[in-house]
């Protein structure tokens, strides 16, 4: 017997497994002594302090540096928990991934046989000019259409590409869209060499190929960009909000269902302005990097601070980061990430302070686990509920 669901795993370690599944689990134990192993390891994890956590996300920053030199193997974990088993020799414990030499080639192996990893991280809705959709989670290499001069291209690893035959801007713009899911994200290089990484559950709106004056988009949801500069201002525009550069790194956060508007930059600087009624700016901010913009929805109010930008740019990496932050906040994001609906049997629960570092491409069971660890709280999922009470 080589396979467990996770899930019976998880069921032991919190005390609710059901008789069907303890046999399962001891079935799966006595099998092998590998499979002993693996599971001392996950109550070893299981019965750590909270002191000990922060030790061992470190130790998984240095471990996760060492996969990623092997084509970006930490990837591997989302093709697991989409088919929902563990396969050994893979020791999995609160977001630490450890592959054996021989175990990497073994899962390199069977990522022949099953979806890339690329493909199933990397999922998105191309909609051009022309109303046609391209839906880009298939884990190939694909010329998808040519327009304005614009060949565009899906790559396996570097996302979409607009690759600009010609130098001189279009007077007339065409657009296109790209929408990524709950769960999906993607990459996208502009027809002036811009990146852009688009995160779960958000729309950007862009010119096939840019016009004379301005290089101009609009988001919906959260990006990362990095903007080439060629003379040119480039100009994200969200809601009444705009954010002007002319070669930079930053973050811009904009989801319906958060209370602010947030611009984070990383490098070179950028002008956050709030625009009027007609379409004039009435109020902006300079950033230099390391400040954030906000902008209050509910009082209307733009104001700007000094922050650690990772906590803000760490999902491009992989990674949810916060600091002394709220779990109802937390769990607003990990949410729009897994797409599942979040419920309090206490509201007090809402206003718990957290601060951790997870990886986002665990299964969810490992998330709850790593969670309930650092909170105090309770994690019960069902379906696509979550519900969060006290332990």
């Amino acid at each position: 017997m080589e396979n467990i669901d996770w899930s019976i795993i998880h069921k032991k370690l919190k005390g609710r497994i059901s008789s069907k599944e303890e046999q399962i689990f001891q079935k799966w134990l006595s099998s092998s002594q590998n499979h002993r192993d693996y599971f001392t390891k996950c109550e070893m994890f299981y019965k750590r302090d909270v002191e000990d956590l922060d030790q061992v996300l470190n130790t998984t920053d240095e471990f996760m540096k060492k996969l990623d030199s092997k084509s970006r193997i930490i990837r591997l974990r989302k093709i697991l928990s989409y088919a929902a088993v563990i396969t050994l020799p893979i020791l999995l414990a609160a977001g630490m991934l450890f592959l054996s030499d021989s175990g990497i080639k073994d899962q390199m192996a069977q990522m022949n046989t099953l979806q890339t990893a690329e493909a199933i991280q990397n999922q998105a809705l191309l909609i051009t000019s022309s109303g046609k959709t391209y839906d880009l989670e298939s884990g190939i290499e694909q010329a998808i259409d040519e327009e304005q001069g614009v060949k565009i291209r899906k790559y396996l690893k570097a996302g979409l590409k607009y690759e600009n035959r010609s130098s001189a801007p279009k007077k007339e713009l065409i657009y296109n869209t790209l929408k990524t899911a709950k769960g999906g994200e993607y990459q996208l290089e502009l027809a002036d060499g811009t990146k852009v990484y688009l995160n779960c559950d958000s729309e950007l709106r862009y010119p096939v190929n840019f016009g004379e004056r301005e290089r101009r988009v609009e988001l919906k949801g959260e990006a990362f960009f990095e903007v080439t500069k060629n003379g040119q201002p480039f100009v994200v525009d969200v809601n009444n909000l705009s954010v002007e550069v002319l070669g930079t790194k930053f973050n811009v956060m904009a989801y319906a269902n958060e209370e602010s508007i947030q611009t984070t930059l990383v490098s070179g600087k950028v002008k956050v302005a709030v625009k009027g009624d007609d379409d004039e700016n009435v109020e902006s901010i300079y950033l230099e990097p390391g400040k954030q913009a906000s902008w209050n929805k509910l009082n209307q109010t733009l104001s700007c601070k000094e922050v650690e930008t990772d906590l803000y740019t760490s999902w491009i990496n992989g990674y949810f980061r916060f600091e002394n932050q709220r779990l109802e906040d937390v769990m607003r994001t990990i949410s729009r990430w897994y797409d599942v609906k979040v419920f309090y049997q206490n509201p007090d629960l809402k206003n718990k302070r957290l601060t951790g570092k997870l990886y986002r491409f665990e299964d969810f069971s490992v998330l709850a686990n790593m969670i309930e660890k650092i909170s105090e709280a309770e994690l019960n999922e069902n379906n696509n509920a979550v519900v969060i009470r006290m332990k």
